[in-house]
C-alpha cells in the first residue's frame, strides 16, 4: 500500500508539539562558514530553542504549509496555546478545544502507539531509535519533510519539462538544479542528525 509521507510528517509534527512543544532542547543547525581558502562548509551551531519555536521558525522559513486542513487548523491552534501559556498542559488543552479536534488529538497520540519503529524504518523516515533526543526527532521530521517537499517540488518541474518539449524552459532546469543541490545539503544534514 502506498504511504502518504507527508500525512505521516505533519501528523509527527503535531505529535511532537503536543507532547514536547514546551520543552527546551538544544538543537543543532548546520550553517555555511567560510573556511581558510574562502570555501563554504557546513558547521555546527548549537542553539537552544523551545521546541515549538524551533519547529514554528524551521516551517515559517521554508514557507511550509500543511497539505492536511486538520493537521493546518491544530498545528496554529497549538501554536497559539504554547505562545501565550508558561504551562502547557496537555490534559487541560485537549479539554478547551472542540469535540472534533479533542478527538483528532487523542487519535494522533494513539497512532503514534501503533506505529512502531520498524513502520518508520521500513518507510525508511526514521531509522534511529525512540530514546534518540528529542531534539534530534524534531530537526529530522523537518528536514524529512523539507526534502519530500523539494522532491514533489523537482517532480512537478520534471512534468512541466515534459509538457514543453520544444522549448525545455530555462528557469526550470535552473530551478531544479537549485533544489537538487538544496535536497544534498538537506540530506547531508539529515545524516548528521541521524
Amino acid at each position: 500500500e502506498k504511504v502518504d509521507v507527508q500525512y505521516l510528517l505533519e501528523r509527527k509534527i503535531i505529535e511532537l508539539l503536543l507532547l514536547y512543544g514546551n520543552k527546551t532542547k538544544d538543537f543543532e543547525d548546520l550553517v555555511f562558514k567560510e573556511n581558510e581558502s574562502g570555501e563554504l562548509e557546513l558547521e555546527p551551531v548549537i542553539q537552544q530553542a523551545k521546541v515549538f519555536e524551533k519547529i514554528f521558525l524551521d516551517l515559517q522559513d521554508d514557507e511550509m504549509e500543511f497539505s492536511n486542513s486538520q493537521f493546518k487548523m491544530l498545528y496554529y491552534t497549538i501554536i497559539d496555546r504554547l505562545n501565550q501559556e508558561a504551562e502547557f498542559d496537555l490534559k487541560s488543552f485537549v479539554n478547551s478545544v472542540d469535540q472534533d479536534m479533542a478527538n483528532e488529538i487523542t487519535t494522533i497520540l494513539m497512532e503514534d502507539e501503533r506505529y512502531t519503529l520498524d513502520d518508520w524504518k521500513r518507510m525508511d523516515i526514521f531509522p534511529k531509535e525512540k530514546e534518540d533526543t528529542i531534539a534530534q526527532i524534531v530537526s529530522e521530521t523537518i528536514l524529512s519533510l523539507r526534502c519530500f517537499l523539494i522532491d514533489q517540488k523537482v517532480k512537478g518541474f520534471q512534468q512541466e519539462t515534459l509538457q514543453n518539449k520544444i522549448d525545455t524552459n530555462r528557469n526550470i532546469l535552473e530551478e531544479v538544479k537549485d533544489y537538487s543541490s538544496l535536497k544534498m545539503l538537506l540530506s547531508r544534514k539529515l545524516n548528521r542528525v541521524l
